[in-house]
């Protein structure tokens, strides 16, 4: 089984590297990190200027459209924090997260830039000091994949505050989990360059009616006094539907870029996508 695990993992690390060399080639292997930016100055949106450099928020204090002027840094700070818990279990979300991790460790090796890891399982934080080395880049992605899962559950209210502790160089920092939760980042994003990862399974969001199945929470393992009938899909999408309205209203308020991704095969055109 151990063996099976550590195949599964070098198959991952491997399509990882591929995918990364087939289509970023030579100076264009750092694209994906190419937002490490320091804010330089706030002005006047013109049209030649990439929608996406838009200060919404203070366009709309302004009455006008104003755009942030960017410079980037010598040195770029990748941080990737991952909030990961017994929801992982479901159908191929640890394989989407260590494939995720894999693009970015690599990435930033291939850039010369600094690398750490933060890992928030369940109570427990593992945090892995900065480096350049890629056998630590990869150990890093090792540990998040050998992980424990069941009986765990990622506290979400302590995630910006642990963050603030851990990652005090200014970073472009990404956090990865399902977001299932409510969770703060303003102060993170008003420090640090935020980018959000939301990893879902698709059965998560459009769950099919199985009357007498019963349901078990991997993050208790409680039994849930619940069936997947037609009546509670219909109130379980409707309430993930407003929750995922809310989280994508609050990271626009703060101007925190994200990416939605459900399979392997979309990780390096979803990550590409945030430029």
């Amino acid at each position: 089984m151990k063996t099976s695990k550590y195949h599964k993992l070098q198959t991952i690390l491997l399509k990882a590297k591929k995918d990364l060399y087939t289509h970023l080639h030579g100076g264009n292997l750092s694209r994906i990190l190419a937002q490490g930016y320091d804010f330089a100055e706030l002005r006047e949106y013109h049209s030649s200027d990439d929608i996406r450099h838009i200060s919404w928020i203070n366009s709309a204090k302004l009455g006008q459209l104003y755009v942030k002027k960017m410079h980037e840094e010598r040195e770029l700070n990748v941080a990737v924090c991952t909030l990961i818990d017994g929801r992982f279990m479901v159908g191929k979300k640890l394989e989407v997260l260590t494939h995720i991790l894999a693009t970015l460790g690599y990435s930033a090796y291939e850039a010369n830039e600094t690398f750490f890891s933060i890992v928030m399982c369940g109570s427990k934080v593992k945090y892995s000091p900065p480096t350049k080395n890629i056998e630590q880049i990869e150990q890093s992605i090792d540990d998040v994949y050998r992980l424990k899962l069941l009986n765990t559950i990622v506290d979400y209210g302590k995630v910006e505050s642990e963050l603030l502790s851990k990652v005090e160089a200014k970073s472009l920092l990404f956090i990865i989990g399902d977001f299932l939760e409510p969770i703060d980042m303003a102060i993170l994003a008003q420090k640090h360059e935020v980018i959000v990862i939301i990893i879902r399974d698709e059965f998560e969001e459009n769950p099919t009616p199985l009357p007498n199945t019963q349901l078990i929470d991997p993050r208790t393992t409680k039994t849930l006094n619940q069936t997947l009938s037609k009546r509670a899909i219909k109130h379980y999408k409707k309430r993930l539907a407003e929750h995922d309205k809310r989280l994508i209203e609050y990271l626009y308020a703060h101007n925190i870029r994200f990416v939605k991704i459900y399979g392997e095969e979309e990780v390096l055109q979803k990550l590409e996508s945030l430029q």
